[in-house]
C-alpha cells in the first residue's frame, strides 16, 4: 500500500505547477496600489495593474433594454456590489457596471482594460467623458477572435483616457455562463508580461494532460484494457475543458468558430464525466459490491453523454447543459466513494490512489461549483482550485492503473506458473524428477529434425539387473529411493544437453545427440554400464545392481520416435537373453 510519503511525492509537481499558474496570475495583481478617491480610480503609470472590482457600482437591468445614454443617467441608482470579489453567479439579467476612472494630468492616459474570464457572453463597453459616450467596444466570447480589438484569450480592449479629467466606464455584461467579471486596468507591457507567464503554465498543464492521454492509449492498443481508454477519455476532455475555460483554445485552436468558443467548456466536460464514471465503476468492481450503485453510474454515464448529443445538437440550452455538468459533476465521487473506501480498507492499492486524488479533487471541484454559483470571490486560487484538483486526480488515476497493469502481470505469470506446473505433471515422472513417456515424446520430436549421417541421435533403452530382488528384499521405499540414485547416476555420467527418461517400473531411456559414429554410440553405452560397477549404499544396506542396454541410431536405424523406442527395446531385450550387463544395438531387416 503506497505511503503518505510517496502519494504526497506524486502530487508535490503538480502542486507546485497548480501554485506557479495561481501566482503567475496573481503575480502583477497589487490591490494595495489601487488608488481611490471620491471621483473613483486614479491611474498612475507607476502602478502598472490596478484592480478595478472596488471601485464598480452596478445596476441590473429589469425588463426594457436600457441605452448606454440611459444607464449614464441613471448612475446615482447604481449600488456597489455586496456579493462575493468580482462574482455574481448566475445572473440571468444583464447589468450595467460603472467604473469611474481618473487619470492625473501628468500621466499618459494610455491603459488596457482586462476582464479575465474568457466564458463571459457579451460585454459591451462604454467610455464616457464630461457626460457623453465618446466610444463603444463590444467583447465577449460571442465576438468572433478576428475581429477582436486585441486578440487574445481574455477580453481586452485599448484605452487612450485625457490626462486631467474624470472618465466612466460603462460595461454592460449580458451571459448564459456565471457572471464573473475580474475586471482590471493594466499596463499593455504588464499585461504581455502577465500572460506570457500564464500562457507557458497552462501550456505545460495542457503537455502533462496530453502526455497522459497518448501514454494511456499506447497501452490501451497493446493490453486492450478498456480502463486505458476510459482514462483516456476523461483526461483527454479535463485537459480540453481547461484549455477552453482559460481561453486558450479560441486564442490558439479554433479561434474562427464561435460556437466552439462559446460551448466548448461544458460541452466537454459532459464526456469527461462519462468516462470517468465508466473507469471508476470498472476499476472498483463496483457492481460485484452492489449491483445497483454500478448501474447507476452506468446509467450516470450514459445519461452524460446523451446531455452532451442533445447540447451539441441544439436540443438543450446552454443553461441546460450547464446545469447538467453542475449536477452530474460530484456523482462519480458521491456515488464511488463507498467503494472505493471499503476496499481500501481492504488493503487495495488502487483504491487508496482513488481515494487519495478524490480528496484533492473534491475540494476542487466544490469551490469550482462554488465559484460558478456565485459563492465565493474571483481570484486566481478560485479559478484554479479545480484545475489543481483535476490533476491530481488524474496523476492518482495513473497510479491506479500501474496497480492494476500489476496485478495483470502478477495474474499472467501465476497462470503461467500454474500452466507450467500441470505441464511439469503431466510430463515428469513424480518419483525422480525426470521426464516421464509424455515428455520423452517431447523431447524425441524437438531432438530427431537435427539428427544427421554426420550428427546421430542415439536412444538407449536402460532395463536394472538385480532391482526386483533389492525391492522384494528391502521394501518398496528402499526400492525408490534406488531408483533416484539411479537416475542421479545416469545424469552424472551424461552431458547437460542429453536427456534421461523414466518410462516406468525399472526402465530408463537415454536421448544423446551430436554422436560421429557406432562407435561413440556404443562407448557410451558401455559407460553407463561402468557406472553401476560400484554398490548402491542405501540404509546401511549395500545393494548391486547393473545395466543391460539397447540402442538404435536415428536416422540410420528410424528418423521416427516410436519405431527407435521399438528398435532400442527389442536390442535391450536381446542383452537381456545374451546374460544382462552387455550393449546392444537394434538390427533393423
Amino acid at each position: 500500500m503506497p505511503s503518505p510519503r510517496s502519494l504526497s511525492r506524486c502530487w508535490l509537481p503538480l502542486w507546485l505547477l497548480v501554485l506557479a499558474i495561481a501566482c503567475g496570475a496573481s503575480a502583477n495583481a497589487q490591490p494595495g496600489l489601487d488608488m481611490a478617491s471620491e471621483t473613483g480610480l486614479v491611474l498612475l503609470d507607476d502602478h502598472a495593474d490596478q484592480e478595478g472590482w472596488p471601485h464598480v457600482s452596478l445596476l441590473t437591468e429589469s425588463g426594457t433594454r436600457l441605452t448606454p445614454e440611459q444607464a449614464l443617467a441613471r448612475l446615482r441608482e447604481f449600488k456597489p456590489p455586496t456579493g462575493p470579489y468580482a462574482n455574481l453567479g448566475v445572473h440571468p439579467q444583464a447589468v450595467w457596471l460603472s467604473l469611474p476612472v481618473r487619470v492625473p494630468t501628468t500621466e499618459s492616459g494610455r491603459w488596457v482594460l482586462d476582464i479575465d474570464y474568457p466564458s463571459l457572453d457579451q460585454v459591451d463597453v462604454y467610455q464616457a467623458s464630461e457626460g457623453h459616450i465618446v466610444r463603444h467596444d463590444r467583447l465577449g466570447d460571442h465576438v468572433p477572435y478576428a475581429q477582436r480589438g486585441i486578440p487574445g484569450r481574455t477580453h481586452s480592449m485599448a484605452l487612450v483616457l485625457e490626462p486631467g479629467q474624470p472618465h466612466v466606464l460603462l460595461m454592460r455584461v449580458e451571459t448564459t455562463s456565471s457572471m464573473i467579471v475580474p475586471l482590471r486596468l493594466i499596463k499593455p507591457q504588464a499585461l504581455a508580461e502577465r500572460e506570457a507567464t500564464i500562457q507557458m503554465l497552462q501550456g505545460l498543464a495542457t503537455g502533462i494532460g496530453l502526455c497522459l492521454v497518448v501514454y494511456a492509449l499506447a497501452h490501451w492498443l497493446t493490453v486492450r484494457d478498456q480502463n486505458f481508454l476510459y482514462y483516456a477519455l476523461s483526461v483527454a476532455c479535463i485537459t480540453l475543458f481547461f484549455f477552453a475555460y482559460h481561453g486558450l483554445g479560441p486564442q490558439h485552436v479554433w479561434g474562427g468558430s464561435e460556437w466552439l468558443t462559446r460551448n466548448m467548456p461544458p460541452l466537454i466536460v459532459l464526456p469527461a464525466l462519462s468516462g470517468g464514471l465508466l473507469f471508476l465503476e470498472r476499476t472498483l468492481q463496483v457492481r460485484q459490491m452492489n449491483r445497483w450503485t454500478g448501474y447507476a453510474m452506468l446509467a450516470l454515464a450514459g445519461a452524460a453523454a446523451v446531455c452532451a448529443l442533445l447540447f451539441m445538437t441544439g436540443m438543450f440550452s446552454y443553461r441546460t447543459a450547464h446545469l447538467a455538468g453542475t449536477i452530474l459533476g460530484p456523482t462519480p465521487i458521491v456515488l464511488g466513494l463507498p467503494a472505493a473506501w471499503e476496499r481500501a480498507r481492504r488493503g487495495d492499492r488502487a483504491a487508496v490512489y482513488i481515494v487519495a486524488g478524490w480528496g484533492l479533487y473534491a475540494v476542487g471541484i466544490l469551490v469550482m461549483a462554488a465559484l460558478l454559483r456565485g459563492m465565493v470571490d474571483s481570484n486566481a486560487w478560485t479559478q484554479n482550485a479545480f484545475q489543481a484538483g483535476a490533476m491530481a486526480e488524474m496523476v492518482m488515476w495513473m497510479g491506479v492503473l500501474g496497480v492494476r497493469m500489476d496485478e495483470t502481470r502478477r495474474e499472467a505469470e501465476r497462470a503461467d506458473r500454474e500452466r507450467n506446473a500441470l505441464h511439469s505433471l503431466a510430463h515428469t515422472d513424480s518419483l525422480t524428477g525426470l521426464p516421464n513417456r509424455r515428455g520423452l515424446h517431447l523431447e524425441l520430436r524437438a531432438a530427431l529434425p537435427n539428427a544427421s549421417q554426420r550428427n546421430l541421435l542415439a536412444l538407449y533403452m536402460l532395463d536394472l539387473d538385480g532391482f526386483k530382488a533389492v525391492n522384494d528384499r528391502l521394501g518398496h521405499a528402499v526400492g525408490d529411493e534406488l531408483l533416484k540414485v539411479v537416475a542421479s547416476r545416469l545424469r552424472a555420467e551424461l552431458r547437460a544437453r542429453d536427456v534421461v527418461a523414466r518410462l516406468g517400473g525399472d526402465e530408463f531411456v537415454v536421448l544423446a545427440g551430436s554422436l560421429g559414429s557406432d562407435d561413440d554410440a556404443r562407448r557410451l553405452g558401455q559407460q553407463l554400464i561402468d557406472a553401476f560397477e560400484a554398490p548402491v549404499a542405501l540404509r546401511h544396506q549395500s545393494c548391486k545392481i547393473g545395466l543391460t542396454v539397447g540402442y538404435a541410431l536415428a536416422p540410420l536405424d528410424s528418423k521416427e520416435g516410436t519405431r527407435l523406442l521399438t528398435l532400442a527395446d527389442g536390442a535391450m531385450y536381446e542383452g537381456k537373453q545374451a546374460g544382462k550387463g552387455v550393449v546392444r544395438r537394434a538390427q533393423v531387416d
